[in-house]
């Protein structure tokens, strides 16, 4: 297995010994994660390894038996909503599909942390379509234009979530969270539900976004060359532990994928990166 990488001194997150178990299911094992300002993040593993549990902790989603969370150095358990909200802003797999409100509302309301958005109840939450939206200030305003033009929405503005593809969607929600303007962006599987040029269209994308907004990128994806490709680093989990974190290519080994996956698949280098890719192997050999 390639050697561990150790944490950035001053990392923007880190979670240190996660520990939570549900009746007598281990869903977190001493997991830890730390990624630094700028730095992209890829966490793969089969499914029940504790992925996405992980990302319900950093986000106080979930509440861990034991273990530490620091965001930007101070314990999560001692910031309110509010303050977590300016700090990591969070894309779900998928957005429901019979959300009314146009891209434009639902972009407004990921600016509450900030009094913009929707008034008299949390994360977005509260009255009928229309009704209880604040008043956008100026940087709210520019907040949301940049977002939606970074992410190439302006078409969609005035369109209900619930009349757009799956791909558009995604980048309404992709927009949302940049619009809350955050330092740290975590995705669950953004491109799991999407066809492939679709999925091209959301990685690069990403890749634009963190290139020139220097935004930490934390992805949780089952797409191994996508996290060879374009991610810094790769943590691969199984059985609620972090059994490897290494550089991607350090990562993308034989016996790193077999230990954690249990299954074994060719590797060859991208012919024009020279980043290790996984090919399928072949149902019947000759």
């Amino acid at each position: 297995m390639p050697t561990t990488v150790q944490p950035d001194p001053t990392p923007i997150i880190q979670a240190s010994d996660l520990n939570l178990r549900i009746g007598s299911t281990q869903l977190l094992d001493d997991a830890c994660l730390a990624i630094s300002t700028g730095e992209r993040l890829a966490i793969v593993g089969p499914n029940g390894a504790g992925k996405t549990t992980l990302i319900r902790c950093l986000l106080g989603l979930t509440q861990p038996d034991s273990g530490r969370i620091e965001i930007n150095g101070h314990p999560l358990a001692e910031l309110s909503h509010t303050e977590l909200a300016r700090q990591v802003s969070y894309v779900p797999q998928q957005l429901a599909e019979r959300i009314s409100f146009t891209a434009m509302e639902f972009i407004s309301m990921s600016r509450y942390a900030y009094g913009g958005g929707r008034g008299g109840g949390g994360r977005g939450a509260g009255g009928g379509r229309g009704a209880g939206f604040k008043q956008a200030d100026e940087e709210g305003i520019e907040a949301t234009e940049q977002a939606i033009e970074l992410t190439g929405i302006g078409h969609l503005r005035h369109q209900a979530l619930s009349t757009m593809s799956g791909g558009e969607r995604q980048k309404v929600s992709i927009a949302a969270a940049l619009a809350q303007q955050t330092p740290t962006l975590i995705l669950d599987e953004p491109s799991a539900h999407l066809d492939p040029k679709q999925r091209d269209i959301i990685h690069r994308l990403l890749a634009k976004i963190t290139r020139e907004q220097n935004i930490s990128l934390i992805v949780i994806t089952h797409d191994l060359n996508w996290a060879s490709a374009d991610f810094d680093r790769i943590i691969g989990m199984k059985a609620g532990q972090t059994m490897v974190d290494a550089q991607a290519d350090a990562f993308m080994q034989k016996q790193t994928l077999m230990d954690i996956f249990d299954a074994d698949w060719l590797l060859h280098p991208h012919p024009e990166s020279g980043r290790p890719m996984v090919l399928p192997s072949p149902s019947q050999k000759p």
